[in-house]
């Protein structure tokens, strides 16, 4: 896939204004982009969500779409903790970023 497909891929997915990890999910995994690593790239350990989204103003493709996979991996540990950081923003600012890095 492009990175203008990816682009447009990831504004459609804002567009839709939903908090549902399902809809990351997939498209993260129709991108390729579903980083199951998440992991290696967080500085954290155990991994403090906080700490490592303050890190996301100078966050690479890549480690942004590490960021979204912790969050959708604390979802499915904390059910509703997701959209709880859709409706915090906080997810939305990460797929900006993938958007801006694109």
């Amino acid at each position: 896939m492009t990175n203008i497909e990816k682009k447009e891929k990831l504004q459609s997915l804002l567009a839709k204004k939903t908090g549902r990890e399902e809809a990351y999910y997939i498209c993260l995994e129709e991108m390729d982009d579903l980083k199951t690593n998440y992991n290696d790239y967080m500085t954290t350990g155990p991994i403090d969500v906080e700490t490592e989204l303050g890190r996301l103003p100078s966050a690479d493709y890549d480690l942004c779409a590490a960021f979204l996979t912790m969050l959708l991996r604390e979802d499915h540990f904390s059910n509703g903790v997701f959209e709880r950081r859709y409706r915090n923003g906080q997810v939305t600012a990460i797929v900006d970023r993938m958007i801006e890095l694109l």
